[in-house]
């Protein structure tokens, strides 16, 4: 075997080059893009656009794009991108990217400016799916910010306000409902919807424990609940615009779910964290009710 220095090299030619970037793309989920500052010109790589759910072969401004975004992050992104343009400056930012359904997803956008021997300024850049990512984080503030709230609570109706809330605004469930049972009626009382839900699909209505409805047999069961297409759902309620669903219990007390506009909007992480909010309010339940119980003795 010949030394290290007899041995020919390895290096790649120009026409591997795109490949290489096309296998490290696909391997880290990161897209690249490049922006000529000259002549305003924005190139977005395969996955950059499959990062935001774009076809492949549309062609794209880089305002296009942002344009995705909510309208606070697309305002902060063209902001960073003006800077970057004019002062050189880099950035890195997370934003929240919306879709056709209300359950939004994270984009981490990094830009590096950087000039040519020639001179000219262009922009390089990555964009990465952070979505898991930033869902780890919000079960983490679930339990800090909710844990913290329904200590200091004493009736049932704020339980299901604060989980209620936690899961619009922590979770991004923007159109949840709370549930909590009446056993002199054997009935899931609704005790929360949300603005938006009760926009999207109307008044929510009570539960029979004892129907075959999703929310009634998770509440019996115990088990959570993924619907990804309403049009499946074997019951005769109407549930207005939204299209996908999921629910969770409240431990015996009663039982959460969430909707959206688009079939198949939630995964299992989704369940995961919702359930998380049902024990959470589960346990102050049953917290409430010992000590109601423990006054009365």
């Amino acid at each position: 075997m010949g030394s290290p220095r007899d041995r020919p090299s390895a290096s790649l030619d120009e026409a591997q080059w795109p490949e290489l970037v096309s296998s490290v793309q696909r391997l880290t989920g990161i897209g690249v893009w490049s922006h000529d500052v000259a002549t305003d010109e924005t190139w977005w790589s395969r996955q950059a656009k499959e990062v935001h759910g774009i076809d492949p072969d549309r062609q794209l401004s880089f305002a296009d794009l942002v344009a995705q975004y909510t309208d606070s992050d697309e305002a902060e992104v063209l902001r960073r991108f003006a800077e970057a343009t004019s002062e050189t400056e880099p950035f890195t930012v997370d934003v929240a990217l919306t879709g056709a359904g209300t359950t939004e997803r994270s984009i981490k956008m990094h830009c590096e400016p950087r000039r040519t021997a020639a001179g000219d300024l262009w922009l390089y850049g990555t964009v990465e799916d952070i979505t898991d990512v930033k869902r780890r984080e919000q079960r983490i503030e679930v339990l800090r910010k909710t844990s913290q709230e329904l200590r200091a609570v004493s009736s049932r109706q704020d339980v299901a306000e604060i989980i209620a809330d936690a899961a619009k605004n922590i979770l991004g469930l923007v159109n949840t409902t709370v549930r909590l049972v009446d056993t002199d009626a054997e009935l899931l009382r609704t005790v929360v919807a949300t603005e938006e839900c009760v926009e999207r699909a109307g008044d929510r209505p009570d539960y029979s424990v004892d129907e075959e409805t999703p929310a009634a047999r998770t509440f019996r069961t115990g088990e959570p609940e993924l619907h990804a297409d309403h049009d499946l759902t074997a019951d005769d309620h109407n549930r207005g615009d939204l299209q996908s669903g999921l629910y969770v219990p409240i431990g015996e007390h009663g039982v959460l779910s969430a909707g959206d506009v688009v079939v198949d909007a939630f995964a299992e992480h989704d369940l995961e964290a919702a359930g998380l909010l049902g024990q959470l309010g589960a346990e102050a339940i049953t917290r409430i009710g010992w000590v109601k119980r423990s006054r009365a003795v």
